[in-house]
């Protein structure tokens, strides 16, 4: 099934607008070493004002190098996927900061424990394939909050992860903790299962910091998300084009610059473009320009056929309501139906300030309703079933038939925790809401423990290290 909200005129007016930004207007690049490397490729570079203006050749030199692929590996290296592979994969919000308290009812500060727990979670969840740090602890230092972190998500899930480092110094840690978990740094480069996500700040700038992230990535062959967050109507034009065209030029000029640094590399379209509430001044995730603006990007990565990760499971509630369930699952279905890669978010509430267990069941309950859509009908001498509907013939049952043990499970998607036999379930099962059966198969995928996923001696080097850290922090 697909859904193109773009035409192909339209698709290709954004890309060309998109190359006149960087042609004319240009990218504001905070970084000396980065911007040599623009000008040594051959774009226009003003020292005084550290504006970039980025010619046609280079753009189409960067689109012809990049890789097609974005390969990540499971945790042991007995696995690789590439992410561009044409199927569709889940993944969780990232960065929240606080974690809804089930038990109270209310969202509190998120503390090391609620990494721990949502990570093991989303290493059990069946349509979470990859994923991202669920919240920020908040009794770490905000400097080092990333690397405390990465340590964590490293030891509790197989999934492969995708890291936000705070500097480049902090980077250098994390890519310590993922060569101790992977057994050495060019171990863990020949067979990555971290991918770097880069920001740049949108309106089209590049700061020092983010650039040098970037270009470390690069320099060693990481496989990177390029992660414009452009607000509609506050950090981007407020037309739905408007943004569209800005942040794709910011992505470009991200692409020709790691391009340059080593042809073929592996990047990821990773835009999180929000709509702003004009009426609050807040960028709105459950928005449904945020699911039209993800499905229109969705088209943009696929015209450079690279592979992209746009939010879809975006809302603005704070409540499991019927907000909740409309503003995700229409937010989720468009950029899946568009013939997006990866669809970003489960576990998110309250404009992304919030996230939660209990809603990490029910976001992966609507991603496997959403995967059925995107798998559509399949029509086939076996599944029209033309011999089968003759031999039942009129009046007659299909529950015992071969066929329908056959195909069941594949033809009928059956969630876990929605109401499928009647409110009687429900009623015995003490149950009030959909909450109520989330929280139970949170209990239930836990109930044996939480495991940690690396051995002792690995476990007390990652210590090691972090001690390190902070005791560098303290100085």
């Amino acid at each position: 099934m697909k859904f193109e909200l773009l035409s192909q005129q339209e698709l290709d007016r954004i890309d060309a607008d998109s190359r006149l930004v960087l042609g004319k207007t240009g990218v504001l690049v905070n970084n000396e070493k980065a911007r040599q490397v623009f000008k040594g490729a051959g774009a226009k570079v003003d020292e005084d004002t550290h504006i970039v203006i980025i010619p046609p050749e280079l753009i189409e030199f960067a689109l012809s190098s990049v890789s097609h692929q974005f390969n990540m590996w499971n945790r042991d290296g007995s696995e690789c996927y590439n992410l561009n592979d044409g199927r569709v994969y889940g993944h969780n919000v990232g960065g929240c900061v606080r974690i809804f308290d089930y038990e109270k009812g209310v969202a509190r500060d998120a503390t090391q424990q609620d990494l721990v727990k949502a990570t093991a979670l989303i290493d059990a969840l069946e349509n979470i394939h990859v994923c991202r740090p669920v919240v920020y602890p908040q009794e770490f230092s905000s400097q080092i909050r990333d690397i405390h972190t990465a340590a964590t998500m490293l030891q509790y899930t197989r999934k492969p992860y995708g890291v936000s480092a705070y500097s480049i110094q902090n980077l250098d840690y994390i890519l310590r903790l993922a060569s101790l978990v992977s057994g050495g740094y060019e171990a863990f480069l020949a067979k990555p299962f971290i991918w770097g996500s880069v920001c740049p700040a949108s309106p089209l700038h590049y700061n020092q910091s983010t650039t040098d992230i970037l270009m470390k990535y690069a320099e060693i062959g990481m496989p990177v998300a390029l992660a414009p967050c452009p607000v509609s109507g506050g950090t981007s034009p407020v037309s739905l084009a408007g943004t569209l065209v800005q942040q794709n030029a910011e992505v470009l000029t991200g692409l020709v610059l790691v391009q340059v640094i080593r042809p073929g590399m592996q990047v990821k379209y990773t835009t999180r473009a929000i709509p702003m509430d004009m009426r609050t001044g807040t960028a709105t995730f459950g928005s449904i320009e945020l699911g039209m603006m993800s499905a229109a990007i969705v088209q943009l990565a696929r015209k450079y056929d690279i592979c992209s990760d746009v939010y879809g499971l975006g809302t603005s509630a704070f409540a499991f309501d019927v907000q909740n369930g409309y503003e995700k699952a229409l937010n989720g279905l468009l950029p899946v139906l568009a013939g997006a890669n990866l669809i970003a978010a489960a576990g998110l509430m309250e404009d992304a300030l919030t996230s939660s267990c209990e809603q990490l069941v029910i976001d992966n309950t609507i991603l496997g309703s959403i995967f059925r859509i995107k798998r559509g009908v399949e029509v086939s001498d076996e599944l029209n079933a033309l011999d089968l509907i003759q031999k039942v013939g009129p009046g007659g049952n299909f529950l015992l038939e071969d066929h329908t043990r056959l195909h069941a499970r594949q033809e009928l998607y059956t969630p876990k925790i929605c109401y499928r036999a009647g409110n009687q379930q429900y009623i015995e099962n003490g149950y009030q809401s959909i909450a109520d059966a989330a929280h139970a198969r949170v209990e239930a995928i836990l109930e044996n423990g939480i495991t940690r996923m690396v051995n002792d001696d690995i476990a007390a080097h990652i210590q090691v290290l972090l001690d390190e850290v902070n005791s560098k922090y303290k100085d």
